[in-house]
């Protein structure tokens, strides 16, 4: 099971709206599936969003507990202590524009990112999941399996991502650890909802967005589709939750976190990012917005 977050709040919410109403999203995720998209009325979808609304405000979590993550490739490390920032929520707009912005309960961490109901093949356990505390930090991964993946093609994308779910829920994880996931052809795809906390760097999980970059970067390069993506996608972040350059990890740079996460090819594609200063662009781009 995963990690709790500590907090003041004493009730966690739930996948339920009050009454047993399902979620909005649920609704329409499950109306597609039985592919009667067009019998879903306005009234019935603006009804149930209203009764879903109440229910986020009971949003919280119980005490810590310990959980169990995979071997040897993690360890614990030392607490650094989030850096002093606002804990206020607010809704996000649906282009952000606005550095620092606040959206722990919005189902994507970025609003061009594919939805998870073309790819995921079951739900995730809500009972253990952990609301996301507000986002302070973003790490980047491999999925570092010896079975590569080389193609392109939509089936094969999906596929894999729910290798990843699959894998992840016989770990006795809630979900697929990751928020966002960068397959071989640049696309990008919406993996843990962001409402709740990730499970990708052990005991550093709290406000922490993860990034996927589909393959083994030990055994293979990312591919131009990817690096232009993965670019964008960690500025975009940055620019909706207001991180700073120097809070994107890569796995491997966290203290203690004894792994190899990216691999060799994508930490190298990381480094020069940094060294060319473009993430360093980004950022400017992001301040300069921010006092239009």
């Amino acid at each position: 099971m995963e990690p709790l977050d500590p907090c003041q709040e004493s009730v966690r919410a739930r996948d339920r709206a009050p009454s047993g109403a399902a979620a909005p999203e649920l609704l329409l995720a499950r109306a597609i599936e039985r592919g009667d998209f067009r019998r879903v009325s306005r009234r019935d979808i603006l009804l149930a969003a209203g009764m879903a609304l109440p229910a986020l405000a009971f949003l919280g979590c119980a005490p810590a507990r310990s959980t169990t993550l995979p071997g040897a490739a993690w360890a614990r490390a030392e607490d650094l202590g989030p850096p002093a920032r606002s804990t206020e929520v607010v809704p996000a707009a649906p282009t952000p524009r606005v550095i620092g912005q606040q959206n722990p309960i919005a189902p994507a961490a970025l609003p061009y990112a594919r939805p998870r109901m073309l790819w995921a093949r079951g739900e995730p356990d809500y009972t253990e999941l952990n609301p996301m505390l507000p986002v302070t930090a973003i790490t980047v991964h491999h999925d570092g399996l010896d079975r590569l993946v080389t193609g392109t093609s939509p089936r094969e994308m999906t596929d894999r991502l729910e290798l990843y779910r699959v894998g992840h829920r016989a770990q006795g994880w809630a979900d697929i650890g990751y928020h966002l996931v960068i397959d071989r052809a640049g696309t990008l795809w919406q993996g843990r909802s962001i409402r709740w906390q990730g499970a990708h760097v052990k005991f550093r999980n709290e406000g922490n967005i993860g990034v996927l970059v589909m393959g083994n970067f030990d055994q293979q390069q990312p591919t131009a589709a990817q690096k232009a993506t993965l670019e964008r996608v960690l500025v975009d972040l940055m620019r909706t939750y207001g991180v700073p350059q120097s809070r994107v990890y890569t796995h491997r740079e966290w203290p203690d976190a004894k792994t190899a996460c990216p691999g060799r090819s994508l930490q190298s594609h990381m480094a020069g990012l940094r060294s060319s200063r473009r993430l360093a662009r980004g950022e400017a781009r992001i301040v300069a917005e921010t006092a239009v």
